[in-house]
């Protein structure tokens, strides 16, 4: 087992590439973060829309994948879509699954460069409680670095 978790959440296999590549690059474990089929169209407009609903009503989707035990790990990294600034449900109803865990937490937000810094602000605001050390946007390289 590593040390290092990175964790992802991907609608079209952007975020996925990105998380297999950094975590192939760091010798890291991989998590995939799942919801169930059809949770979200595959319009990213509706997408969006459905995902204000959800916060709004604290309706988040429920994953379908299991989340690993996190005791021996010392680092997760995040990595999940740019949704309107926002972090992506799926990517909170993680981040409310882990409020205990006490290592350092990095952000990676894949986005087509939609208000990057407001992401990353959401993200550090959702994670309330958690230790994020960084938060990087469409940079894996940058987040290899801190581990030089």
């Amino acid at each position: 087992m590593s040390s290092t978790l990175v964790v992802y959440y991907s609608m079209t296999g952007t975020t996925k590439k990105l998380a297999e590549s950094l975590a192939s690059s760091l010798d890291a474990d991989l998590f995939a973060i799942n919801v169930a089929p059809n949770t979200f169209p595959s319009d990213m407009f509706a997408t969006a829309e459905l995902a204000k609903k959800q916060k709004a009503e604290k309706s988040l989707p429920k994953l379908s994948s299991n989340i690993p035990d996190l005791t021996g790990y010392d680092v997760i990294i995040i990595a999940g879509p740019n949704w309107s600034a926002q972090v992506s449900t799926p990517v909170l109803s993680f981040l409310e699954q882990i409020k205990g865990f006490a290592g350092r937490v990095i952000s990676l937000n894949t986005s087509v460069g939609q208000n990057d810094n407001q992401y990353n602000d959401d993200f550090k605001k959702q994670a309330k409680g958690l230790n994020v050390v960084a938060t990087f946007n469409n940079d894996p390289d940058a987040v290899i670095q801190i581990f030089k």
